[in-house]
């Protein structure tokens, strides 16, 4: 071969060899950009999935309160809402596994048509009440009771107004109070020594308006015995503005009522069977949660016990478990603001990362 054409032959294997060497050096300089862009792209995606769980009704658009009819597609927003991000109070409630009416996530999984997105939905109040009792004196004819009251978001302090209601048997008794700037608070009040049995101490504490959280203290008045676990004699599912009671024990609910910020109503009783009963709770125009509260006496000891649920039935947690550090490495969370029955919530989505 001529000394010409190999001279050539060479100079093109090394202009070769340098264009591939710079086409790898341009891949390896463009790779993580390329990564982060698909990276981002999926974000959006998901937050746009995240944003649909709770802007679209689903349907039919009455899957919540009604809950004979076949859910077609999962979404918690209101029907006919004037509001992004406003929830329905039912389709709230239905997501709470304690609910006797709850929805399965594996019919709501499948109605997304969504097979690489599993996810969880996790609401609850802003911000976290604690009761702990501080002193307990008695006389002749009442029992005092003062407890120390705690209100904090993530350990920092949140400043409230607070309204406290005291119910044991068909009695009820009420209190105001607030925290201070440093989430600490006092509430004092004073029970008959005629009764005894449960109460429920149920405290609302307000930081802004329409920004709520509560909490419900059982304790026991008067009586050597413990106030008992939850539904221990009865189950309180709500649903549709209808409270229905499953009994666990021979003793019936002989007084019900609907608790919120500012007001205290009776719940009239429509229907009952010797295993269940159904209350009808009234719509009530209040920019709070509501506490449903169901007391009866128990006949081997004729003492009062007490039962309580909220509505909606937050806090809830709904949905595939993220709990493994790499499904929780591999997983998208987004926080949101919703409303519900007028109050503010914290909602949490997190989506399985496909």
């Amino acid at each position: 071969m001529p000394l010409t054409s190999l001279d050539t032959l060479l100079a093109s294997s090394i202009m070769i060899c340098l264009v591939l060497a710079s086409m790898a050096s341009i891949f390896a300089a463009i790779q993580p950009f390329l990564k982060y862009q698909d990276s981002h792209h999926e974000v959006g995606a998901d937050l746009s999935l995240a944003e649909y769980l709770l802007i679209d009704t689903g349907a039919p658009a009455s899957w919540g309160s009604n809950a004979t009819e076949s859910l077609a597609l999962f979404g918690l927003a209101k029907e006919n809402s004037q509001m992004p991000f406003e929830l329905d109070i039912d389709k709230v409630t239905r997501l709470n596994k304690r609910n006797i009416y709850n929805l399965s996530f594996l019919e709501a999984f499948n109605s997304l048509n969504i097979k690489d997105k599993p996810f969880r939905i996790i609401i609850k109040p802003l911000f976290n009440v604690i009761a702990n009792l501080a002193s307990r004196e008695e006389d002749y004819s009442n029992i005092t009771y003062r407890f120390n009251i705690s209100a904090k978001r993530f350990n920092f302090p949140v400043e409230a107004s607070l309204k406290c209601y005291v119910m044991i048997g068909d009695y009820v008794v009420s209190c105001s109070s607030q925290t201070s700037n440093s989430g600490e608070g006092l509430i004092e009040f004073a029970l008959p020594k005629s009764l005894s049995g449960t109460a429920l101490l149920i405290i609302f504490a307000e930081a802004e308006p329409r920004m709520l959280s509560y909490t419900v203290h059982r304790f026991a008045h008067n009586s050597v015995n413990s106030p008992g676990s939850e539904e221990r004699y009865a189950s309180l599912s709500p649903l549709n503005y209808t409270l229905r009671v499953d009994l666990n024990s021979s003793d019936r609910i002989l007084y019900a009522r609907v608790f919120t910020y500012n007001y205290v109503f009776n719940l009239t009783e429509v229907e009952r069977n010797p295993v269940t009963q159904h209350f009808i709770i009234p719509r009530i125009l209040d920019e709070s949660p509501m506490i449903l509260v169901g007391a009866g006496l128990n006949t081997s000891s004729s003492e009062y016990f007490a039962e309580w649920v909220s509505y909606p039935q937050i806090p809830l947690d709904f949905g595939l478990g993220f709990t493994n550090i790499y499904q929780l490495a591999d997983s998208f969370s987004f926080r949101f603001l919703v409303t519900i029955n007028s109050a503010i919530y914290e909602c949490e989505v997190i989506l399985w990362r496909s």
